[in-house]
């Protein structure tokens, strides 16, 4: 057997510095004071009235946000809308083409034209002019010739027909059925009556009336894309104007918002105080209200607001924006919900809504802006 030669001390494990009552009392408070504030709460209306925001023509009257013509983009406006019709008639000797454009909302630029079989050949250079003049839209056009230049009379499939009555004969039989006595049914059946396809030389003889026509309702279609755009731009800047309105004034309140949260911390934090008996420092206060501030700071996405509609007011000058303008209201539209997620203030949020509206408007808009 061993001997040990003093005995073993097994030892005891050390305690954490026992804190004094009133330290740990405030330790206590204090760790009290975190959960309650880190914890999610419902949003409630205050039971005061909050601050009312001045309304956007207001703040429109001073000079900071008051929308200028100097504010209009540089240059004349070519934002030109989707939507418009033209039509032309033209008439050479003896032949008389007529041609009816209309023209509607569409992400690409889909062409599509009715007329006699015999002018089917024309329709490519038909939409290789169209393109040249329309970008984006679903273009319709109906074009009628009429006069020598016109394709021959119609003329009767007998060997169609003649199959057609057979089918028939044999269907009445099986069935016990009377023929019918005329056969006005049977010529509205396909295949029975047909133009006559034009020679090519003379649709090359016929393609500069058709050409002269299609330009003249082209030039109609413009005219009237043209006025319906610039009615569209000036609503649209108008637009900005009230969205600038509305910036300025959630910026002026920023300030407020955070002076009114930190009276009714120190409200909140002071009733519970007081009825442990124990006393906060301003340095815990103002810690919590730079917390605050750091995850309410709103002045980022306003910057960035304010330059999506300088950028905004400069596209409505250029050529064809509409599919630029469409992705940056997607992006205006993500900065106000930012704004929205960020700011605890019922003002600011009120605000973000009339912002929306704002917003929403301009992206129906800007839907119909090629």
């Amino acid at each position: 057997t061993l001997r040990l030669r003093k005995p073993l001390r097994l030892r005891k494990p050390r305690r954490r510095p026992r804190l004094l009552p009133r330290l740990r009392q405030k330790r206590r408070l204090l760790l009290l004071l975190l959960r309650l504030l880190k914890r999610p709460r419902r949003r409630k209306l205050p039971r005061r009235r909050p601050l009312p925001l001045p309304h956007p023509s207001r703040l429109r009257r001073r000079p900071r946000t008051q929308f200028r013509r100097s504010d209009l983009p540089r240059g004349p406006v070519m934002a030109l809308s989707m939507t418009g019709c033209g039509e032309a008639v033209v008439t050479d000797g003896g032949s008389t083409c007529r041609v009816e454009l209309r023209c509607v909302n569409n992400r690409f630029l889909k062409f599509s034209l009715r007329s006699r079989e015999g002018f089917a050949a024309l329709e490519t250079r038909i939409e290789a002019a169209v393109r040249q003049r329309v970008r984006r839209g679903a273009v319709q056009m109906t074009l009628d010739v009429t006069g020598s230049a016109a394709p021959p009379a119609r003329s009767l499939d007998a060997g169609q027909l003649e199959a057609y009555l057979g089918q028939l004969e044999t269907f009445c039989s099986r069935h016990d059925l009377s023929l019918p006595k005329s056969i006005d049914a049977l010529l509205s059946l396909p295949g029975i009556l047909a133009d006559d396809l034009p020679a090519s030389d003379a649709l090359d003889r016929t393609w500069p009336l058709v050409s002269r026509a299609v330009g003249q309702a082209l030039d109609g279609l413009d005219a009237m894309r043209r006025t319906e755009g610039a009615a569209l731009a000036r609503d649209m800047l108008a637009t900005c104007g009230e969205l600038r309105g509305l910036i300025a004034a959630i910026r002026t309140r920023v300030p407020s918002m955070l002076d009114e949260h930190r009276r009714r911390l120190e409200e909140r934090v002071g009733r519970v105080l007081a009825t442990r008996g124990v006393s906060l420092g301003d340095a815990e206060v103002a810690r919590e209200i730079a917390l605050l501030a750091d995850r309410a700071d709103i002045a980022e996405e306003l910057v960035r607001l304010e330059s999506h509609l300088d950028q905004f007011e400069r596209l409505l000058g250029d050529d064809s924006p509409g599919r630029t303008l469409d992705f940056l209201t997607q992006e205006i539209a993500r900065e106000a919900n930012t704004i929205a997620a960020k700011s605890p203030d019922v003002a600011i949020a009120h605000a973000v809504v009339d912002t929306k509206t704002r917003i929403e408007r301009l992206r129906e808009m800007v839907q119909n802006v090629e």
